[in-house]
């Protein structure tokens, strides 16, 4: 499988044992590198170390064993819980799940998996995304949410990716591609009401439209809009896009023009604004267990552990620093405890000095400079040992230390600071 250049680096043993609903797959990797040449390794040995550092072992029927002590845990059960959640509170609305981003930095692939069978669709902000989930497995229909780019028209016809449609010459280039795969695209005719980012003037709709309608191969099936505050404590914005949406509708109602699908709730008015529900839903971050800041007592469980352990240890004086920059020196004898995550992971360096994390279940200060690999604890007088587990994100013990939280702490949103948790570190489904 793998050629005598890279045998002794690279060694792949596997083991399968099938049950009664059940087929275990345990691999184990053992590399000095996972850097090494692709044109040593043939495509089979290079799919299964991607496979492998990806941990694309997706289906509930596999466990897999990662390459590193700093992973993401994605809980399969508070994702399933939370679209209990989801349909509970728009229960005559179908389910898009929003996966871009690498799923919000949950995970794409790993994510979809699971939830596959629980949703209707799958929304990704852009066509790469799509082809990934195409490539993996997931039959689901897939919409790209941002406008697409005049040359996608082939790879949108041959995965059967819908899009939304805000051009009429882009329109043109696709209605043509897809004559030539003899095939209907789906689109979905995307309104601005005030976001002032996609989508067609409200006004010009209906013209829109009655182009649309002398292209063949393009069949728009849904119409949209995306709110701007819909999770802000004043509704009036969301209130003022909603009325202009609906009368849109109604307009186009008037000249025979009807949708399968109508879409507009993302996270924030699936649980503020049930009257934008309509028959379909867009869910992101909700669907990860973080719900808006604006909703209090709910039901959401997160989804995401940011975890590592514990790989060097050693004990300081008074008036040693630590990390680049000798930005900590410490006041009294310690413990500094390494552990192998640092802003090449995603672990923003603008922590620094800020942030804490859990080791026995209880906090420490993450001290000096975070690395691009690593960062230090202050364990003081605690008994650790190498190997400890730490939680960065995520419960341990009575302690639980959020993705808001961190959010707060740096003054962004938590949609970013689960989105910046890179692809170096595994995403592992767990029960």
């Amino acid at each position: 499988m793998v050629s005598g250049a890279v045998s002794g680096r690279f060694r792949l043993f596997s083991r399968f044992r099938r049950g009664k609903n059940t087929t275990i797959a345990i691999i184990r990797i053992f590399a000095d590198s996972l850097a090494f040449p692709v044109s040593t390794v043939r495509p089979a040995a290079l799919r299964v170390r991607d496979v492998a550092c990806r941990l694309c072992l997706f289906s509930g029927r596999f466990r897999s064993i990662t390459v590193r002590s700093t992973v993401a845990e994605v809980r399969r059960s508070a994702l399933l819980h939370n679209l209990h959640e989801i349909r509970r509170t728009a229960p005559d609305a179908q389910v898009m799940a929003m996966v871009k981003a690498n799923a919000y930095g949950h995970g794409m692939i790993e994510v979809a998996h699971v939830i596959e069978p629980a949703v209707d669709f799958f929304g990704v902000a852009v066509m790469s995304e799509g082809l990934a989930l195409r490539s993996y497995g997931i039959t689901k229909p897939i919409v790209v949410m941002m406008p697409p780019d005049i040359y996608d028209a082939q790879h949108f016809c041959e995965r059967d990716l819908q899009l939304v449609a805000c051009s009429m010459d882009i329109l043109r280039d696709f209605d043509a591609e897809a004559r030539r795969f003899n095939k209907v695209m789906k689109a979905h005719l995307y309104i601005d009401t005030g976001m002032r980012r996609d989508g067609i003037e409200p006004h010009d709709a209906r013209a829109f439209m009655d182009e649309c309608s002398a292209l063949r191969n393009i069949k728009v099936i849904g119409i949209c809009t995306h709110f701007a505050s819909s999770d802000d404590a004043d509704t009036s914005f969301t209130e003022h896009q909603l009325t202009l949406f609906n009368d849109t509708m109604a307009d186009l109602a008037q000249a025979g023009y009807t949708f399968d699908y109508v879409h507009a709730s993302n996270s924030g008015a699936l649980f503020r604004h049930p009257r934008a529900h309509f028959n379909l839903v867009r869910v992101g971050l909700s669907l990860y267990g973080i719900a808006p800041a604006s909703v209090v007592d709910s039901p959401l469980q997160p989804v995401l552990t940011l975890k590592t352990r514990v790989n060097a240890l050693r004990r300081i004086a008074a008036g040693e620093s630590v990390s680049y920059g000798r930005r900590f020196v410490s006041a009294k004898e310690t413990t500094i405890a390494t552990i192998p995550i640092g802003y090449g992971d995603g672990y923003s360096r603008m922590l620094t000095g800020k942030a804490q994390c859990l080791l026995h279940g209880k906090r420490f200060p993450i001290v000096g400079a975070i690395c691009m690999d690593e960062c230090m604890i202050d364990a003081g007088d605690e008994e650790v040992k190498l190997g400890d587990e730490v939680v960065l994100i995520g419960p341990q013990g009575a302690e639980t230390i959020s993705a808001r939280e961190i959010a707060e702490t740096l003054h962004t949103i938590p949609y970013e600071i689960t989105s910046m948790i890179t692809s170096r570190v595994p995403r592992v489904v767990v029960d």
